[in-house]
């Protein structure tokens, strides 16, 4: 906002607001108290009404027995009491303390007879007698030559209090002697400060009541209205200043104090009609957007003098923006198959994060999405990056909540919890290294990827936009996503676990819901430092969990737990100092949930153990192998209603009891009550798994442009004897003792590969072969040493 509005904004708040709060003080409040108070007053007679009948009842056949002239036997004899109702009859010689039984008289029942001697129809008492000196009710029936106690339990009439009902608000039955003090007999319900007070006819007995707050509600004016009102008229005075809002305002990128200013002098200046009629890439947008024509105007045109006035500046950088589609180019190669990814600063800025907002705001809105759930990891560039991607957003008319510093979970969880949106972006290059930054996208509870993310870099290329004025607004999910996690895992005893997280995301959040979980937590590298000073957010190579092995070790503790930059990989490491990787969690997982749900499909990808689908065949589910990658992943396990998913690099994908989003934090939750469960350590739950002799995943660097081609290559010139190929995602060739893959990397400029076998001779003789078929066709390749994994 501007500045000069500020304060005039602050005065119509607090002006509409005030009123608000002296109308419901002076007059809402006031009329509420009367209404409640009369509504408890007719509450109370009802109520007094219902006591009343029943004890009138009561005493007038009590009192028909006395105007019988028979002696008290035969009168006992024919008589039809009232429930429960027990008589005693005394001379008036015996009236005195122990005289009787059932009960035996007591100083207060001696008073009542002696009483009822002298004045006939004394009302009902209730006081405490007999052997267990509860409360009971007990009348005197005067006959000629002798009296009559009838005594009947209290709990008769307490049977007729409780069908009263005690929701409207506390109701207490008391009891008060002239010259005593009053005596609460029975209470129920909940109630507040108001209470009415109705007696009884010809008794000791009234009844109180105290209104609920659900019944204060339902005969009070709700005040929220007059609030709602205040919010309207609050509204509709900022919009009647709307049009004293400068209109040109600069650029996110240009505001930013910490960048040049020169970013956009690196934009390329194309003719402004291209794109205006036909979009390639985009035919998976609606046609109403494919082909609308664009907003984005003509470049502005150059002015006749050098400028000189910084205001007329100001005032050309509105247009700027809107020109921005056609005036930068984008390196389409950071559109990757999973998601957006690149060098920040060079490949990915400012400028690129804002139009970025714009293309995801009219996407989302076209898919009828008008929210988007916007959050960021803890990298340097990660928060102007953040705010720029939330100005683009807005400015195409969409609204934004701006989750702050979260993990990916996060805000997965938050797309599957949200009432109002499915969607959202973060700011993340999950593990890669310092340099980087992206963004993963979620549209409508489905990751973007592949040929969409194409058809995202036509649209945020050429257009055409939405344009408006969204809203943003600052939204915390952590506890949410904390309470969560609480109340769906179940641990025993107190595990010791240090965490790892790498100085990501999970920082903060990581040790605190472990904690929480009532574990004991050493956290190491557990503060959010973008430069990554320690190791890379990389939990899927082995050099960069020694730090936590040693860790583990040096302290004792139960598990280490070791997570990537954004959260979403996990890797564990076991008491003795062993790496769990994820294909063996996922059979853990697997045994686990497969002994709930037989019968449930399980993906997993190419890079796995060939032990996973046996061991989930094993135990009655259907093992699905697919490509690599957290986007392809959960595409196929929504495809085959999958209960379970995971890949070597960490990502666990869990559909029993969660969501199926990839949560490494979760993961390791579900880990832990495993053992919590069977009562044995990582170490014991591996020693019962299948035994292969695997290397981890190898990453050979190559150019970027190269990679895919050298696959095809492979796949045509390469000779692999009688073995099988599979091309799901690269060539995973598969021996009758052991298995090789090849395949490129989607998230670095690699190719990735890793070897099993049933033995070292087998392992070796399947590495020398693939290696040298891909020698063939890159014989400069670099190939690196790596350890075998037990």
């Amino acid at each position: 906002m501007h500045k000069g509005l500020l304060l005039p904004s602050l005065l119509i708040v607090v002006a509409w607001l005030g009123g608000a709060y002296l109308l419901i003080q002076y007059l809402v409040a006031p009329h509420n108290h009367s209404q409640v108070e009369l509504a408890s007053k007719q509450k109370a007679t009802e109520l007094a009404e219902v006591v009343q009948s029943y004890i009138a009842d009561y005493s007038e056949r009590l009192q028909a027995l006395g105007a019988r002239k028979v002696s008290a036997a035969a009168l006992l004899k024919s008589a039809n009491l009232p429930e429960q109702v027990s008589i005693q009859s005394f001379s008036f010689e015996q009236v005195r303390v122990g005289s009787g039984q059932n009960p035996p008289l007591n100083f207060a029942l001696v008073d009542l007879l002696k009483r009822g001697q002298e004045n006939p129809g004394q009302p009902v008492e209730v006081l405490r007698t007999g052997v267990e000196n509860s409360w009971q009710l007990h009348s005197v029936i005067n006959l000629e030559n002798e009296q009559l106690l009838a005594t009947q339990p209290f709990s008769v009439l307490e049977n007729t209090l409780k069908k009263l009902g005690n929701r409207s608000g506390q109701i207490q039955l008391m009891q008060k002697f002239p010259d005593a003090h009053r005596q609460i007999l029975w209470r129920a319900g909940e109630g507040r400060g108001i209470t009415a007070v109705e007696q009884l006819e010809d008794s000791y007995l009234s009844i109180q009541f105290s209104p609920s707050n659900y019944f204060v509600k339902q005969h009070s004016l709700p005040t929220i209205w007059v609030y709602i009102a205040a919010g309207v008229g609050i509204l509709i005075s900022l919009l009647a200043m709307l049009k004293f809002l400068p209109r040109n305002s600069r650029a996110p990128w240009e505001r930013n104090k910490e960048t040049s200013g020169n970013e956009l002098n690196k934009a390329h200046p194309q003719n402004s009609d291209e794109g205006a009629s036909e979009v390639p890439g985009t035919d998976f947008l609606p046609q109403s957007l494919a082909s609308a024509p664009s907003i984005s105007g003509s470049a502005p045109e150059d002015s006749e003098s050098e400028e000189e006035n910084n205001e007329e500046n100001l005032s050309k950088s509105k247009t700027d923006k809107s020109n921005l589609s056609l005036a930068a180019e984008y390196p389409q190669h950071v559109f990757r198959a999973y998601d957006i990814r690149g060098i920040a600063g060079q490949e990915i800025d400012e400028p690129f994060a804002y139009q970025l907002g714009r293309a995801l705001g009219t996407l989302a809105q076209h898919a009828g999405e008008h929210l988007l759930l916007v959050g960021r990891d803890g990298r340097n560039s990660s928060e102007a990056l953040g705010q720029c991607l939330i100005e683009g957003i807005l400015d195409s008319g969409c609204n934004s909540i701006d989750l702050g510093l979260i993990p990916s979970p996060l805000l997965y969880y938050a797309c599957a919890k949200g009432k109002n949106t499915s969607s959202g972006v973060i700011v993340t290059a999950s593990h890669n290294p310092a340099e980087y930054n992206g963004f993963k996208i979620v549209l409508k509870g489905r990751a973007l990827a592949e040929d969409k993310l194409q058809g995202l870099y036509q649209l945020m290329k050429k257009g055409p936009f939405k344009s408006g004025e969204g809203a943003n607004r600052e939204q915390e999910i952590t506890d949410k996503y904390i309470d969560e996690v609480f109340n769906n895992v179940a641990l025993a005893g107190q595990p010791h676990l240090v965490v790892d997280a790498g100085n990501g995301a999970t920082s903060n959040l990581a040790p605190r819901l472990f904690e929480q979980l009532g574990c004991a937590v050493t956290p190491i590298y557990c503060e959010v430092d973008g430069n990554f000073p320690n190791h890379a957010p990389d939990p899927s190579r082995p050099e960069n969990l020694k730090a936590l092995i040693d860790k583990v070790l040096a302290t004792g503790a139960d598990l280490g737990v070791a997570l990537d930059g954004d959260g979403d990989r996990i890797t564990l490491v076991s008491g003795s100092g062993r790496i769990a990787w994820a294909d063996q969690l996922v059979m853990l997982l697997a045994r686990d949930i497969l002994a709930r749900n037989p019968g449930e499909n399980i993906v997993f990808d190419v890079k796995s153990s060939r032990s996973l689908p046996q061991l989930i065949s094993q135990y009655g589910g259907r093992p699905i192998m697919w490509k690599t990658g957290h986007s392809p992943m959960k595409a196929k396990m929504l495809e085959t209603k999958a209960i379970l998913g995971g890949e070597l690099s960490g990502h666990i994908f869990i559909k029993d009891r969660w969501f199926g989003f990839d949560d490494g934090i979760y993961a390791a939750a579900r880990v832990l009550e495993i053992m919590a469960l069977r009562e044995q350590s990582l170490d014991e739950l591996l020693d019962t798994l299948p035994k292969m002799h695997s290397t981890p995943e190898i990453l050979l660097p190559v150019d970027e442009e190269e990679k895919f081609s050298l696959i095809d290559q492979l796949r045509d010139k390469g000779d692999f004897g009688n073995a099988d190929i599979n091309t799901i995602d690269g060539m995973r060739i598969e021996f009758p003792d052991g298995w090789g893959l090849i395949r490129a990397s989607n998230t670095t400029s690699a190719l990735t590969l890793r070897f099993e076998a049933e033995n070292e001779q087998a392992l070796e003789r399947i590495r020398t072969e693939v290696m040298g078929q891909l020698r063939k066709v890159a014989p400069s390749i670099a190939v690196p040493d790596w350890q075998l994994l037990d």
